[in-house]
């Protein structure tokens, strides 16, 4: 089987990473690999911030991304468990990246989303784990937003778009079952 098609297939979200950080040259190449996915009229709008979980900023998006959260929980359990911190939403994978697009670009959010992929390929063929993060949409577009964007070092006139969380992997998963049948029709 050729080497892209096997990282596809082996690839799956990685919830639990070691403590080791990815290397310059990784993340170099992860980088390269993100920003050499197509862009609707070669546009390459796509921006990517890179971040560690160190930074106080991913702590911070972490903060009022609970803070929903408690807004909206309704279930005691839940709301002790973020509470007390129990979860992260980069599960402490030493490295964040905030994809961020420009604002009116129609094709902003397709392009995110080949370059996440890109992303967490790469990774893949690095024997790295990835996680492609959604949850922080509400965090990243509510009420700091703008001040989410400029510690991220947005462009201006661009907005988030997307995040992925990557590293070593501590504990990994088997990727996905597909139902071929199921998920393609062909069309005659």
């Amino acid at each position: 089987m050729n080497a892209v098609l096997e990282a596809i297939g082996k690839r799956s979200s990685t919830r639990s990473y070691t403590k080791e950080t990815l290397t310059k040259e990784e993340l170099r190449l992860i980088l390269t690999a993100g920003l050499q996915a197509p862009t609707a009229r070669n546009q390459q709008e796509v921006h990517i911030s890179v971040l560690t979980k160190e930074s106080r900023l991913v702590r911070e998006i972490e903060q009022e991304r609970v803070r929903l959260l408690l807004e909206e929980e309704k279930d005691e359990e839940q709301r002790e468990k973020l509470k007390n911190g129990t979860s992260d939403f980069y599960y402490g994978a030493p490295t964040v990246l905030l994809l961020s697009v420009k604002k009116d670009f129609y094709w902003n959010r397709v392009d995110a989303g080949i370059c996440v992929e890109n992303i967490a390929l790469a990774a893949q063929s690095l024997g790295l784990g990835s996680l492609i993060i959604g949850c922080i949409r509400g965090a990243m577009e509510g009420a700091k937003k703008d001040y989410f964007a400029k510690e991220a070092q947005f462009p201006e006139d661009y907005e988030f778009a997307i995040a992925v969380a990557l590293g070593h992997i501590n504990t990994g998963k088997e990727p996905h079952q597909i139902d071929f049948e199921k998920s393609v029709s062909f069309i005659e």
